[in-house]
């Protein structure tokens, strides 16, 4: 193999780790951004100078839709995890394939 083919295979899994550590970048924000939709979830503002019967409906209400909402959500990072676990492990793969060629080239 000519050198300017192994270079530009070098340059081509350097390209392909570039992308799928994007990849990875892209599904770990995903990933942060559902976990924190389930943490704002939990916080309540106090309604302590309403109503108590105005104020128990108001938080019967936002409970059931905030369970409802965590449904929806823990689908949801059910599926970030699934996507940043392929990217890592892509980008690990991709990793290895630019070191390895990098090794080889350094010794010819």
């Amino acid at each position: 193999m000519r050198s300017d083919q192994k270079e530009q295979i070098k340059r081509l899994a350097l390209l392909l780790h570039e992308r799928d550590l994007s990849r990875f970048r892209v599904a770990t924000a995903q990933k942060a951004k559902t976990e924190q939709d389930l943490l704002v979830l939990d916080k309540t503002s106090a309604l302590a100078d309403r109503d108590p019967k105005v104020c128990r409906e108001v938080v019967d209400r936002y409970n059931s839709w905030a369970m409802n909402r965590r449904i929806l959500l823990n689908q949801q990072l059910a599926d970030d995890l699934l996507r940043w676990n392929s990217a890592r492990q892509e980008a690990q793969r991709s990793f290895g394939r630019a070191e390895v060629l990098k090794t080889l080239g350094r010794r010819r």
